[in-house]
């Protein structure tokens, strides 16, 4: 199950309007137009979990590792 809520959940007020870069397709955003998921990435070959901002549900989608989207 994907865990997904708005940076306004996790990101103090003031910081909101700061811009972040996305991950997936590189595109710049402020905090507060993107989505933050429970995501998975490899870190030195091994599979982690956190919290990741992406622009869009659409990046995350793209950018979630593979063995957690059935891809291998």
């Amino acid at each position: 199950m994907l865990h997904s809520a708005s940076p306004t959940a996790y990101v103090p007020s003031e910081r909101l309007a700061e811009r972040a870069t996305c991950p997936n397709c590189g595109a710049t955003a402020a905090l507060s137009a993107g989505v933050i998921h429970l995501g998975h990435y490899d870190h030195e070959g091994e599979v982690r979990e956190g919290l990741l901002w992406t622009c869009s549900d659409k990046c995350f989608l793209s950018w979630e590792h593979p063995s957690f989207m059935k891809k291998c």
